[in-house]
């Protein structure tokens, strides 16, 4: 690899040059998907450049999905995930068009909790009562994804809603809901979570999480859904295609 030094140091920021020539190699096949990366001393070493110049360059072809950290073990090229057409401009789920792993199963917990001053200041009025459920997206590697879903309990009758059947409750959250609605909003932020709603399956998170908040509207002022949407940064990717 003694021929990969960066010695044409023009003007400009030296880790996006150490940036273009990783990229062109990985991109070209030199570093195969699935590979490990050379450690971070000899990357560095080979391309001439500091450990500090190296990591930006590393960081940014992380945040561009090209490369992998796995915590003790280093840098792997990442496999090519095929790319999702539609992004979060159409009424969908959150979670199925964000996240880049496949999930295999979900699991699902709820219970009813009687009225109270936070879900009166979630659905913007006061409700009877409110049905909160726990969904755990999941997969053989492990656990990807949690979301929190309130709904007010008049949305149970409107929606026609059996609590009794799980199987048509999650089909229901998981696609109809988006089939009957008229309109979301979505708010994002990030959080530390450290899994104190999902400690049945706690999550496979290093960096944090999204948190994406989701309000479902139906022919009303009022929402008859609120999700909050937990997505590790690593696994996540957000895309918007505008259009005039």
């Amino acid at each position: 690899m003694s021929d990969i030094n960066i010695v044409d140091k023009k003007k400009g920021l030296l880790y996006v040059a150490v940036y273009n020539k990783l990229f062109k190699m990985i991109t070209e096949g030199t570093f195969p998907e699935n590979s490990k990366l050379p450690t971070e001393p000899e990357l560095a070493k080979n391309l001439g450049v500091s450990r500090s110049t190296l990591r930006q360059a590393l960081a940014l072809l992380q945040d561009d999905g090209l490369i992998k950290n796995i915590h003790g073990k280093g840098n792997y090229i990442q496999k090519k995930a095929p790319p999702k057409k539609i992004g979060l401009e159409k009424i969908g789920n959150t979670v199925h068009k964000c996240l880049e792993k496949t999930i295999t199963n979900v699991e699902m917990e709820f219970k009813i909790d009687p009225p109270s001053d936070y879900y009166t200041k979630i659905f913007e009025k006061k409700t009877l009562a409110t049905v909160c459920v726990d969904r755990w997206y999941t997969s053989d590697e492990g656990t990807f994804a949690y979301t929190f879903t309130i709904l007010p309990i008049e949305s149970i009758d409107e929606l026609n809603i059996d609590l009794n059947d799980k199987d048509s409750l999650l089909n229901l959250l998981e696609t109809e809901i988006y089939e009957q609605c008229t309109n979301t909003s979505v708010e994002f932020k990030f959080s530390t979570f450290n899994n104190f709603a999902a400690k049945r399956y706690p999550l496979a998170s290093e960096k944090g999480f999204y948190l994406i908040e989701e309000k479902v509207y139906k022919n009303s002022e009022f929402p008859i859904m609120v999700n909050k949407h937990y997505l590790p940064l690593q696994y996540t990717t957000i895309k918007f295609h505008p259009t005039k």
